[in-house]
């Protein structure tokens, strides 16, 4: 009989030993260096390497991947579709929806870039009036005072918007827009592939603005507030944060 309840018992703990992995629905928008898309709609980047590692170094939850247009995240999360989302921040655009917030993991900062001439300077950055601006549709820039209306930044700002940084400078390299917009973390991963580009920009010393980047999480879900900041500091303790910001040659701070 002992031997019986023995082998009974055995079983029903390689059963729960056994139990799948609770899977967890990572909301992630195009957002260079975070999240990248190629010609064939493969994405990459720092989202995805580290979702990849949270997925490595536990086993209780596996994050999958959605991705969404910029400009749609909100109704997509009031759809349920997804219920976190990685390197956002509170103030674009989150105020009014119920989230949890992670602690900070990773601060940036959006930097204005023009093309050197001579004479210009910093004060180049001090007024837009009269500029061609450049930027990503859907996001929220500090000199339109966070307002993402496509229209209103076309009409207050003649701002044109895309959906890639690249092609922003690119654009810019040619003399087809005056200033682009862009977060720190991709002008320096893109002068480390782009060295030489860097003697023809002149990047501002002010910011657009600085954030936090946090995970936003949905309230009530499987998984906890607590339990996504443990695993970023595992992950910030383990050196393995600091092999993904190398790995893009970008600052965490």
């Amino acid at each position: 009989m002992k031997f019986l309840i023995a082998i009974i018992g055995l079983i029903f703990s390689s059963t729960a030993f056994s139990q799948p992995p609770i899977k967890v629905t990572v909301g992630m928008y195009p957002f260079a260096p975070f999240v990248e898309q190629d010609d064939f709609n493969g994405t990459s980047g720092m989202t995805i390497d580290l979702i990849a590692a949270l997925n490595r170094n536990q086993k209780k939850y596996h994050f999958e991947t959605i991705l969404i247009p910029p400009k749609r995240r909100y109704q997509s999360y009031k759809r349920g579709d997804y219920d976190v989302i990685f390197y956002e921040n509170l103030a674009w655009g989150w105020q009014d929806y119920p989230v949890d917030i992670s602690n900070i993991y990773q601060k940036g900062g959006e930097v204005y870039v023009a093309l050197k001439q001579s004479g210009r300077g910093q004060e180049y950055f001090d007024s837009f009036d009269n500029k061609r601006m450049m930027g990503i549709l859907g996001f929220h820039y500090g000199f339109a005072n966070f307002n993402a209306d496509e229209k209103f930044l076309h009409n207050k700002f003649n701002m044109t918007l895309s959906h890639d940084n690249d092609k922003n400078l690119t654009k810019l390299l040619k003399q087809r827009g005056d200033v682009v917009v862009v977060t720190k973390a991709y002008l320096q991963r893109y002068l480390k592939y782009y060295p030489g580009v860097k003697e023809s920009l002149l990047i501002s010393e002010k910011l657009d603005q600085e954030y936090n980047h946090t995970v936003l999480l949905r309230p009530n879900s499987e998984i906890s507030i607590k339990e996504i900041n443990e695993m970023l500091d595992d992950l910030t303790s383990s050196g393995e944060m600091t092999r993904l910001f190398d790995k893009y040659g970008i600052s965490q701070h």
